[in-house]
């Protein structure tokens, strides 16, 4: 159910996403669209403006041209090159630019309009055969009098006026349209981000109310479990005294049986009770040494630098965890030398690294994010708890704990605990919620 949740979510939220930003790019490149075809529109209207003045009244030209913010005019042959101009215009036209883009447009006889993107001009140039009255100083005489001479030949009629107006307004469009995109992918994202925290958060609710629930039921089996054991205990070793000795064997097994489920019983009250302790100081390396000790098959501890490895933890939560550590990693095959090592080191914060590691057969990838909730095991004999104490008896101390696949086989479990002094958040959270540290309420 969870998992067809985050599809729904994420695909949900994939297609939103993409529709948003499709319709921002619809809009920005209409937007874009319409302001070019203003400024095509405002170019015919400046160019019919000035050339109907240079026909009309060539002597108004020039106000046209101010009024019209056109910068120049121009006259040029079918080649590109200049034959008559007013203001600031280039001697030859690159005609090449100026065919593409007419090849953009179905209609032949329209102009065509280029915008400079260095000078932020707007160039306007129309194919064209007009007699056109210029005063160049060529003078005719005519029945009425001297008379300009009139330019008649196919020509080109160019006009350059300023686009300021339209270059503000293309990057008013684009910053928009940036500003657009950056706000929805930043509100995605704000909302990708809230449900994964929502979805953490019911995790861990869900995990800590399954917690809760089974601590009490725990607690309640621990305390009904413990008194029959006690009697079971006291009459076996009467068993043992008044049985003869070919009968012995059949009252170990029981006996073997009911120190399995004081261990048991004894590991649930340590997952129950207050998992800080009572803290002191702790030299790593010796104390794993010592641990490694007590196990049958060879175990090196190799330190990566001399001074000591010291944390602040208390020894007897301290052994429950490492010794528990190693006991999985001598357990790890049946078929081969498992060969245990231990690695102590530093981070670049000073944390102690411990890694206790193996060549076994590893933790099945499908079961791998289940191995530290309570009373889950993969073995036929294993109770479960082992890992969930040392994860709370870690985590106690402000440390974490992890294990993951080895390179070339096996399993590291690691370790990683503040050094000596370094505030522990998590420490402080559980004293404060479970009050002074007192060991003696769990055997009353």
């Amino acid at each position: 159910m969870e998992g067809n949740e985050s599809i729904f979510v994420f695909t949900g939220l994939g297609v939103a996403f993409t529709l948003v930003i499709m319709l921002v790019l619809g809009l920005s490149t209409s937007l874009l669209t319409q302001e070019n075809l203003r400024m095509q529109s405002e170019a015919e209207k400046a160019f019919n403006s000035v050339f109907i003045e240079l026909q009309d009244n060539p002597s108004k030209a020039r106000m046209t041209m101010v009024q019209e913010n056109i910068i120049g005019v121009g006259v040029y042959t079918s080649q590109g090159r200049l034959a008559l101009g007013i203001g600031r215009i280039p001697n030859i036209l690159p005609l090449g630019e100026f065919n593409a883009q007419r090849q953009k447009t179905k209609d032949s006889h329209a102009g065509v309009v280029l915008y400079d993107n260095e000078s932020g001009q707007i160039e306007y140039l129309r194919f064209s055969r007009l007699s056109i009255m210029l005063d160049t100083g060529s003078l005719r005489l005519t029945d009425s009098g001297l008379a300009p001479v009139p330019v008649d030949f196919p020509d080109i009629l160019y006009i350059r006026f300023d686009g300021s107006s339209h270059r503000e307004t293309v990057a008013g469009i684009r910053i928009l349209s940036t500003c657009v995109f950056v706000g929805v992918s930043i509100f995605f994202l704000i909302v990708f981000n809230i449900y994964l925290s929502n979805r953490r958060y019911r995790i861990t609710l869900e995990k800590q109310e399954r917690l809760v629930s089974l601590g009490e039921a725990a607690r309640t089996l621990t305390h009904e479990i413990k008194n029959p054991l006690s009697a079971i205990t006291i009459q076996v070793a009467l068993l043992k005294k008044m049985l003869p000795p070919e009968n012995q064997e059949d009252i170990s097994v029981i006996d073997h049986e009911v120190q399995r489920l004081t261990q048991l019983t004894d590991k649930v009250s340590d997952f129950l009770r207050n998992p800080v302790g009572t803290p002191q100081r702790i030299e790593m390396e010796s104390f794993m040494n010592d641990l490694a000790r007590l196990f049958p098959m060879t175990m090196t501890v190799v330190a990566e630098e001399d001074g000591g490895y010291f944390v602040t933890f208390d020894p007897d939560r301290a052994r429950s965890v490492f010794e528990n550590l190693l006991k999985n990693a001598t357990e790890s095959t049946a078929e081969r030398d498992p060969e245990v090592s231990v690695s102590l080191s530093r981070d670049k914060k000073g944390h102690v690294r411990i890694r206790v590691m193996d060549r076994g057969d590893g933790i099945p990838e499908k079961v791998a994010h289940d191995v530290f909730d309570p009373f889950f095991t993969t073995k036929i004999h294993g109770s479960g708890i082992g890992l969930a104490i040392s994860r709370q008896f870690v985590e106690a101390e402000g440390g974490s704990i992890r294990l993951y696949p080895r390179e070339g086989g096996g399993t590291v479990a690691e370790v990683m605990l503040p050094p000596v002094g370094q505030f522990s958040p998590s420490r402080e959270k559980t004293e404060k919620g479970n009050g002074a540290p007192d060991d003696s309420k769990e055997n009353s």
